[in-house]
């Protein structure tokens, strides 16, 4: 078996330990024995518990991103549609993750302490999404702001209820989309020009 596919077991495994038992209580020689390997061969692929921990999050987040991606090169939606498109994919695709997967809290205060680098670019690529979406706006001319750094990341802060796991959980679906809407209308009218 190939290094590539070696690793893919040994996430596949960690994922379902996770999901079953959670991060804290998780240890590597369970996930070694879950993929018929000696803790030594499974340190060989990964350093520790908080790197297996950051990989998977990593292929969480690019999921997301990717479908981020989407909505902004989606040339059949308008600009308004694309933000609340924008801030609508963050929540479905955060809050069916952790419905599937509640205690995923856990990875994530890990990496938020441990690793934030990987959270960090993991904004930064939202970031850099969002800011295209509100120059497509602006070029366009439905959208009327300064700077798009600003109102980029105004914009974040604004929606982090719909993406971070501490307040995705704060309320049903369905609230969370009635938030989700008025959040979204206000951005909208904040973003047009004013007569």
């Amino acid at each position: 078996m190939k290094n590539d596919e070696i690793r893919q077991q040994i996430l596949t495994a960690a994922e379902a330990r996770f999901r079953q038992y959670g991060y804290k209580k998780t240890g590597m020689i369970e996930l070694a024995e879950d993929c018929d390997m000696s803790a030594a061969n499974l340190y060989r692929h990964f350093e520790n518990k908080l790197d297996i921990c950051a990989a998977l999050a990593k292929l969480c987040l690019a999921e997301g991103e990717a479908l981020l991606e989407q909505v902004v090169a989606d040339e059949q939606l308008s600009a308004n549609e694309k933000l609340i498109a924008f801030i609508s994919q963050q929540l479905h695709h955060t809050y069916h993750y952790f419905e599937s997967v509640p205690k995923i809290g856990e990875l994530v205060e890990a990496l938020t302490i441990k690793r934030p680098e990987v959270i960090e670019s993991h904004r930064q690529h939202k970031l850099t999404l969002l800011k295209q979406l509100l120059l497509q706006g602006q070029s366009s001319g439905a959208f009327v702001f300064d700077d798009v750094d600003e109102t980029g990341d105004a914009i974040h802060s604004a929606t982090l209820l719909f993406y971070f796991p501490s307040t995705i959980s704060l309320y049903p679906l369905p609230i969370m989309e009635q938030k989700l809407h008025h959040v979204g209308q206000l951005l909208l009218r904040s973003l047009q020009a004013s007569n």
